[in-house]
């Protein structure tokens, strides 16, 4: 009897050893260690190109930089290991950049409170880019005490002002260059000081209370609803610019761990917001044409033989509206629009309540911005014909089919606490190819958004770092398992043997 109670202590000891904690997949579905291990692989090769949050040669080595301790991060917190020799590369390369000061190159913050017209406004910190870096320092594995984290550290309380930290607003134009504007309290900046100093033992309560009072609608999203470049879709992956609510979302996470959370009604509403806009449900054709009184829709879906028509609709009036469910289609379908005049500005498309939905996000769509640009954008003209063509906006739980927009919804819905349509853009992530990341960040968010979903988060804080790098991937669970399995092996012949 006591041999089969040691058996099974032994074998429950091992399977509980060998098997993900619980919850791991419990919302991302099946094979969610495939997936996490491919956006592992993403996120290592992934590196600046033209689909950065500015797209300037002037800023490549500031976003450099800030993807280098993005990409530690988000592995190390995925699980993928901290001493293999790609990881370690990164974390000495981050080390490198480290300047006589403490401090580490500066970062794009994009959280000037001033409105947008037609100047573009960058605001560059290196408060931001140090608390940053320490911040990937220490999920690497670094000691606290190490000579570059305590450096940087007193770089952040020497250059903290009125409980906050700063960043300096530029124009850039590619004639004049980086032109400095001002210094400007940096709501990013201080989040990533204080994520960095809280986690170091530092008494941060003041600068805390400093930022917790701007963690605002207002601050955060409100100015940019109603911006010429970003109001007609949320979030935006603008390669120019990103609302506050982007570039803090990181920092935010490690404050969540260091007890400090935005309000409650920060949080509900931009979660509200989000869940408004979606990819998902249902939707409505609104048409709407100057002069038009008659016309006819239809829904044509491809199949074997073509396109067939599948819905006819006969549109009378200026104003039209058609109820589509779309759900998450399975095949492709098109709506056209044959009139007997020709359809002049239109104001048509598929809404969400009081958002349009745009069937594709051109990379190039910041040079159709103007008077023509819902036209190009949702409609496709027949020169000489009176026709148009509005595609499927394919409802897939994403945002703007875009990785990088989903993720960062994804983050926030996380620390709301709401799973509204999680489901459907977790399996969006899952399935999304490379082509689907606009951004050069899209890979490394998808990997933190699929490891908080995960439970991998949690589960991979940062522990001491082996000293001699590996460059084997995944390894560092195998030999206890092993060495557990020859274990009950043994146990098991023993037993038997006893019998005989």
């Amino acid at each position: 009897m006591r041999k089969k109670l040691l058996l099974i202590i032994l074998l429950v000891f091992i399977i509980g050893f060998i098997l993900p904690p619980a919850g791991a997949s419990s919302l991302m579905g099946r094979d969610a260690e495939h997936y996490i291990n491919e956006y592992q692989l993403r996120t290592l090769n992934h590196a600046w190109n033209t689909g950065s949050v500015s797209g300037w040669d002037a800023f490549r080595e500031n976003e450099t930089f800030y993807l280098a301790c993005l990409k530690v991060i988000a592995l190390a917190r995925s699980g993928y290991p901290r001493n293999s020799t790609e990881f370690r590369g990164l974390v000495e390369w981050i080390k490198s950049k480290q300047s006589e000061d403490g401090s580490f190159p500066a970062i794009i913050t994009d959280d000037y409170p001033e409105p947008d017209s037609e100047w573009f406004y960058w605001e560059l910190s290196r408060s931001a880019g140090t608390g940053l870096a320490i911040l990937a320092l220490l999920e690497a594995g670094e000691s606290p005490d190490s000579m570059e984290i305590e450096k940087a550290a007193q770089f952040l309380l020497k250059n903290e002002s009125g409980n906050h930290w700063g960043s300096t607003v530029y124009l850039f134009w590619e004639q004049t260059g980086l032109n400095a504007v001002n210094e400007s309290p940096s709501i990013v900046a201080t989040a990533y000081a204080i994520a960095a100093l809280s986690r170091l033992g530092h008494n941060v309560s003041e600068e805390w209370r400093w930022l917790e009072e701007r963690l605002t609608p207002e601050r955060l999203v409100s100015p940019y609803l109603d911006n010429t470049f970003t109001g007609f879709i949320f979030p935006m992956p603008y390669r120019d610019i990103r609302p506050p609510y982007e570039s803090i979302v990181l920092p935010l996470l490690f404050l969540r761990e260091e007890n400090m959370r935005p309000p409650k009604g920060t949080l509900d509403f931009i979660a509200s917001l989000l869940e408004r806009t979606q990819y998902l449900g249902n939707a409505t054709l609104r048409l709407s044409f100057r002069g038009i009184t008659n016309y006819t829709v239809e829904e044509r879906v491809y199949t074997v033989n073509g396109w067939e028509v599948e819905k006819t609709w006969n549109g009378t009036g200026r104003m039209a509206e058609i109820n589509v469910s779309l759900g998450i289609p399975d095949r492709g379908s098109t709506f056209l629009i044959l009139s007997g005049k020709a359809l002049l500005e239109n104001e048509s498309g598929f809404f969400k309540g009081e958002m349009r939905f745009y069937p594709e996000l051109l990379e190039n769509y910041i040079e159709f911005i103007g008077s023509g640009y819902a036209e190009k954008t949702v409609f496709h003209f027949k020169d000489g014909d009176n026709y148009a063509v509005i595609e499927n906006p394919h409802l897939d739980g994403s945002w703007n089919h875009d990785v990088y927009s989903t993720a960062i919804a994804l983050i926030w819905l996380h620390m709301a606490g709401r799973d509204e349509g999680t489901k459907e853009a977790l399996e969006f992530l899952e399935l999304a190819g490379p082509r689907e990341s606009m951004t050069f960040d899209g890979d490394a968010y998808a990997l933190i958004a699929l490891s908080l979903y995960g439970g991998n988060w949690e589960s991979n804080r940062p522990g001491p770092v082996e000293n001699e790098p590996s460059a084997q991937s995944g390894v560092s669970w195998r030999l206890p398992a092993i060495l557990g399995i020859g274990l009950l092996i043994g146990a098991l012949i023993g037993a038997k043997a006893g019998r005989k």
